[in-house]
């Protein structure tokens, strides 16, 4: 199955308009937007701070940057085939550790994600040389701990991402 970049998928939000009443809202493209290429892309779509209410429901994202406390994000990320050891995560500025164990793409958040890989496949390392390899279908909970993304695979690995901030 062939998805669209990353910045070409269709945001469709069901919300309160205006005047209070149930409608739809038709994203535009999306304006947080990470592109390394070769290594990584990704973009988020919505974002939530301070809170999830159908009152204040969010809004298009205009940073990369992971979920805050009590918010969150949704959107898609993409590793092109064989970008394995290319990601230097403090290039994407977005998490709150970097380079653990001298590997430059390992990386920590402060929020539990939710992850669905709907093409190609992916290593997903933990510390220690723990390794698994996520393929389409997978569904993935990463609850802050350290983790690298690799794709030495000679094919695109794509998944839908919800990170959700916590109280650290």
């Amino acid at each position: 199955m062939t998805f669209p970049e990353v910045r070409n998928w269709n945001l469709v939000v069901a919300k309160p308009n205006e005047a209070g009443e149930p409608d739809f809202f038709i994203g535009d493209k999306p304006e947080a937007v990470v592109d390394q290429p070769g290594i990584v892309e990704g973009a988020w779509y919505w974002r939530v701070d301070d809170g999830h209410s159908a009152e204040t429901p969010g809004s298009i994202a205009t940073t990369m940057n992971n979920a805050t406390r009590n918010g969150s994000t949704f959107g898609i990320v993409r590793f092109p085939a064989n970008s394995a050891g290319k990601l230097d995560a403090a290039s994407t500025g977005a998490h709150k550790e970097t380079g653990h164990q001298g590997d430059a793409a390992m990386h920590a958040t402060d929020t539990i994600d939710y992850e669905v890989v709907l093409s190609g496949k992916i290593d997903l390392e933990l510390p220690g040389g723990k390794k698994h390899t996520l393929v389409p279908g997978d569904l993935l909970v990463l609850a802050g701990v350290p983790h690298a993304w690799k794709n030495p695979y000679d094919e695109d690995c794509t998944f839908l991402a919800v990170t959700v901030g916590y109280n650290s």
